[in-house]
């Protein structure tokens, strides 16, 4: 749980590549959250703590999944692999066969 400071905290906080900026942050009761699309939110501070912690989880659930599909994917592209080599190695040999029962035929 977040226990909002009595004084003031001095920060550093990235401008651009580079370039960092020193900041004196007030204590507060609220923050605002940039949820994206050009939207950003004023929240208290244990709403802005709850929604961010459900955020996590869901990104963090979302991530163990996802790891499961690409594990999933690996596995599917070796095995068509493995298809492509075998399937390339019946046609040489088959056609390494097809000379000799020609010239078996031009024989007779």
């Amino acid at each position: 749980m977040f226990i909002p400071a009595e004084k003031d905290i001095e920060t550093e906080f990235l401008l651009s590549d580079q370039v960092y900026a020193k900041a004196e942050i007030p204590p507060t009761k609220t923050v605002c959250l940039w949820l994206g699309a050009n939207v950003m939110l004023e929240y208290s501070l244990p709403d802005a703590e709850a929604l961010l912690t459900k955020n996590k989880e869901t990104a963090t659930k979302q991530l163990g999944q996802i790891a499961f599909d690409l594990d999933y994917l690996r596995d599917q592209m070796t095995i068509t692999e493995v298809t492509m080599a075998r399937l390339y190695n019946w046609d040489v040999r088959r056609r390494q066969a097809q000379p000799k029962t020609e010239e078996n035929k031009s024989k007779n």
